[in-house]
């Protein structure tokens, strides 16, 4: 029985463990949800799924290049398909802030943009 109790304590300490470690490596991202209306551009192994997407502040349009799209958003639409360049569609996507290290100790920002939803207008 008493090692019943010691095992338990032991699994609660290690999940614990485990959740802080998590909590503190998110707290290096910084995560943005954005919906925004833009032009698809295709497809590209290398870069992802472009669009062009026009700034609503000051009217500027730019390319976004999309790595990666979620389960959710993958079952949508086929976004590979040339069918669908020049199409406009409704895309709500995630831009996580994130850090990485080189060789010699410098670390360096970058954005990865991910489709969490989208919808052909």
């Amino acid at each position: 029985m008493k090692n019943k109790h010691v095992l338990v304590f032991i699994c609660s300490i290690v999940v614990f463990s485990a959740n802080a470690l998590l909590q503190k490596s998110e707290k290096f991202q910084d995560k943005n949800i954005i919906v925004a209306v833009g032009v698809f551009d295709g497809y590209d192994a290398e870069d992802g799924y472009s669009f062009l997407i026009r700034d609503a502040n000051n009217d500027d349009e730019e390319t976004i290049y999309f790595t990666e799209m979620t389960p959710e958003a993958l079952k949508t639409i086929n976004l590979k398909s040339n069918d669908l360049i020049g199409k406009r569609f409704e895309v709500t996507y995630e831009v996580t802030e994130y850090e990485e290290e080189d060789d010699e100790g410098n670390s360096e920002t970058f954005e990865r943009y991910t489709i969490i939803k989208i919808k052909k207008l």
